[in-house]
């Protein structure tokens, strides 16, 4: 499950385009503080279909303790995303990963995709460089920054390149 604010713009990005990348897998998303039912904003929504990822039925969704439980892993796009998540529900710290760092986990062999890194696993931070900023209302340019971004993570996780 990807976590992002609203919901509309980093976290549907992030499961769309896993969905394409890794149609084996179920990806869910979903934010931490939801602004209404809404589908993906429309910059985010055109960096998606560029790649060839679905943007029909989608409609953003607010984290609950339901849906924290439910969730294998909780791949947040920034620190304060996971540092809600953990404070919300602590038990869902040792499944709770910001998605930057968890990739070069990934790529270091460290963790298989999508498991949860275990104990004893130092995920080093290295501040806001660990964070996927938003790109809500701040136009295409930085839309595709994001979705770059991302993009990215997700083929290191997936290890796609």
């Amino acid at each position: 499950m990807f976590v992002c604010t609203g919901n509309t713009c980093r976290s549907p990005f992030a499961e769309r385009l896993a969905a394409l990348l890794d149609p084996s897998t179920r990806y869910t998303s979903t934010g931490t503080h939801l602004l209404a039912d809404l589908g993906i904003d429309p910059a985010m929504a055109a960096c998606l279909t560029r790649l060839g990822a679905s943007t029909a039925g989608f409609t953003s969704t607010q984290l609950d303790a339901d849906r924290a439980a439910g969730a294998d892993l909780l791949v947040c796009l920034t620190r304060s995303h996971r540092d809600f998540v953990v404070g919300t529900w602590p038990e869902a710290a040792a499944r709770t990963v910001v998605l930057r760092p968890y990739a070069e986990l990934a790529a270091a062999g460290t963790v298989a995709a999508w498991d949860p890194p275990g104990a004893g696993v130092e995920v080093l931070s290295r501040g806001y460089l660990d964070d996927i900023a938003d790109p809500y209302r701040l136009g295409r340019d930085e839309a595709e920054r994001a979705a770059a971004e991302i993009e990215t993570a997700l083929r290191t996780v997936l290890g796609l390149g």
